[in-house]
């Protein structure tokens, strides 16, 4: 054999060798065989199975501590990026009611701020999670959990997961940093965090009272920096659907961080508690801005290894009994996870296997949140489709596009946004690849005048009186120490019975307290300037005052509809079982997905109704509606590409090149 021919078959042997390297060790993770239901519900098998596990897709995770050692996705944990804004404050009543179980080196520190998500303990970096915080560690393995052995798989796991820690217990209370209150200042630095690097950021937290506006400017700026980066945010509706004492929490669209045009709300399924995902789960919020569901009850994550109770936020025995509301038992490290806290890292793990096929297919291109809710509206499986309620029903818009109050456009579909991804002609008629530049409207109904200037604003006026404590809720609402506590303790029990709304034959019976019709023509766009095109959210601003300054009103008792060409949507449910108080004076901003693809012009309804029982009424004011338009657009032709061999492609061109040259021996 000549020299040349040993040198050929060394080349082919090598090859063969480096492209069967390739092909079985890349993944060094075995597609799974056996696993949760929920994620058969969700179609990520069908991802996997077509090389799509997240690889190349960074999920920022903004939670309480994560344990970044955990063998189920501690080789998934970008650990230089980890960050930690969390902040500990020596506050008497928060000393009181529920530091007693935190370590002592926390207690102790009046202001620490830290800048890892590593909590030092006497000057050691060691450990990677606070003594008692587990949520954040079961929401990361709701996104990237990796382990044969228990079956627990998270959708994308090979996402890299960076780690944003938040300290929750201390949100809720009226101290202030930098100007701003502890809660907003910290929630608002995780959220523009490292944006230029993190593809989704998923937030699986929020309040349980609605309409606070206090200091959520510096919000909406940093939602509105993450729009920017492209760094696409996931919201959870939240668990309080089936609960009373609480204030106007039921409707997540009364939460400024679920209520705006750049976030993904996610709702929960898990039918009456169980893993059956064809309805949705008794605890999860209802609202106009709720835009997908995801499995929320019964998911398997992983867990702390030494979590000493089930409760996500640690109060001691004085607040709340010991629960097994996440599940955790001392010893393991796995858990059942409910909630939509669930819900939504399982909905960031579809996302992360949709943006690693984007990411291959359109390498040269960007791809952000319009573009997603695009899809998402498009691609999501309709459940549940023969219920009645007004707040779960699906309609069919003026678009042909069907929307729930309850379900968004659908329960998340990874099959479906991968297909639209990768065959966007056969999934959606079209090569869509992008979003076409956004076109924003605002029209004062009041003077009918039209502005491209994006009118989205969140303020409010609380009375001063009742404050105990310090405690922001008590601050703000006026309820005791007592009602707190007690409404705290039904949270975590699971004690309270789902009410069924009887505000639509209260609608029935009463006039509206406000009502107007516009009327948007073709010539609304043209006079002013701004490009019409198919609608996305809707925003409807206004400003809700007491008729008598010294009794106030309720805003509870507000109901709200959007009528459009006939589509009707539900700004804001009216909640008399949650907790009353009164307020002067409120203004804000309700977002709707309901119209979603329509022409924006034909004749708009508002009507807002007061279902309350009491004498106290309000007036309306200031009103504003801001459409946010945009369409999916074609810029890039598959026929005209050339596409990436796979690897067993180049594997049988190397066997070829092998028999050749055996062949000329």
């Amino acid at each position: 054999m000549t020299t040349s021919k040993l040198f050929y078959r060394f080349c082919g042997i090598v090859t063969i060798v480096a492209l069967l390297s390739v092909s079985l060790f890349a993944q060094d993770k075995p597609v799974p065989t056996a696993y949760s239901s929920y994620l058969d519900a969700v179609n990520a098998p069908y991802a996997w199975e077509r090389g799509y596990t997240g690889q190349n897709v960074v999920v920022g995770v903004i939670d309480d501590s994560i344990d970044m050692n955990h063998p189920f996705f501690s080789s998934n944990i970008d650990t230089d990026s980890a960050y930690n804004t969390g902040v500990m404050y020596n506050n008497a009543f928060f000393k009181q009611n529920f530091m007693s179980n935190l370590p002592t080196q926390l207690r102790n520190n009046t202001s620490a701020v830290w800048d890892r998500a590593t909590v030092k303990y006497n000057n050691s970096s060691s450990n990677s999670v606070s003594e008692y915080d587990s949520h954040g560690t079961s929401v990361t393995g709701c996104i990237a959990a990796y382990n044969a052995s228990t079956n627990t798989y998270g959708p994308a796991y090979n996402a890299t997961i960076v780690p944003i820690r938040v300290d929750f217990p201390c949100q809720a209370f009226n101290v202030t940093l930098n100007g701003y209150s502890v809660g907003n200042y910290t929630f608002a630095q995780a959220l523009v965090y490292d944006n230029e690097n993190i593809d989704i950021k998923n937030n699986s937290y929020g309040t349980s009272m609605g309409y606070i506006g206090q200091d959520y400017d510096l919000t909406i700026a940093a939602i509105n920096d993450a729009m920017a980066n492209n760094t696409i945010l996931l919201y959870s509706a939240g668990n309080e659907r089936n609960k009373t004492n609480y204030s106007n929490n039921k409707d997540c669209s009364k939460r400024i961080t679920n209520a705006h045009p750049y976030t993904i709300t996610v709702a929960a399924t898990g039918k009456n508690y169980t893993t059956d995902y064809t309805g949705y789960a008794p605890f999860s919020n209802y609202g106009a801005c709720v835009f997908i569901t995801a499995p929320g009850v019964g998911i398997r994550t992983s867990d702390r290894e030494d979590v000493k109770t089930g409760n996500v936020f640690t109060y001691n025995a004085t607040l709340v009994s010991e629960s097994s509301y996440q599940g955790s038992v001392s010893g393991n490290m796995n858990s059942s996870f409910n909630g939509t806290s669930a819900s939504c890292p399982v909905a960031s793990g579809v996302l992360a296997l949709a943006l690693d096929a984007y990411k291959k297919a359109y390498p040269d291109q960007t791809c952000d949140v319009r573009y997603i809710k695009q899809l998402l509206a498009r691609t999501s499986t309709k459940i549940d489709t023969e219920a009645t309620a007004p707040e779960v029903k699906w309609v069919t818009n003026n678009a042909g596009i069907s929307f729930s109050h309850t379900y968004g456009f659908g329960q998340i579909n990874a099959q479906g946004l991968i297909d639209a991804i990768l065959d966007p002609i056969g999934t959606l008629g079209k090569n869509y690849d992008v979003v076409t530049e956004p076109s924003v409207a605002s029209f004062d109904w009041s003077t009918m005048t039209v502005s491209s200037e994006q009118f989205l604003q969140y303020a409010t006026t609380y009375p001063s009186t009742g404050n105990s404590g310090g405690s922001v809720y008590m601050t703000t609402f006026g309820i005791s120490e007592e009602e707190l506590l007690a409404a705290a303790a039904e949270y975590q029990s699971g004690s309270a019975a789902y009410v069924t709304p009887n505000d639509f034959e209260l609608m029935a019976a009463n006039e509206p307290v406000y009502t107007n019709t516009v009327t948007v023509s073709d010539n609304s766009f043209l006079s002013s300037g701004i490009v019409k095109q198919e609608m996305e959210e809707v925003v409807v601003t206004l400003t809700a005052t007491a008729a008598n300054s010294t009794t106030g009103f309720d805003p509870r008792d507000m109901q709200i509809t959007l009528d459009h060409d006939g589509v009707t949507s539900y700004l804001a449910f009216a909640d008399p079982t949650s907790a009353q108080y009164n307020v002067n004076s409120i203004t804000w901003s309700f977002c709707s997905n309901a119209f979603w693809g329509e022409d924006p012009t034909g004749e708009w309804t508002l009507s807002v109704y007061n279902l309350g029982s009491d004498t106290t009424t309000f007036n309306i004011s200031n009103v504003v509606s801001t459409f946010y338009m945009g369409e999916l657009e074609a810029t890039f032709d598959p026929t005209a590409a050339v596409p990436e061999p796979s690897t067993w492609t180049l594997l049988a061109l190397g066997t070829m090149g092998l028999l050749y040259i055996r062949r000329r021996k």
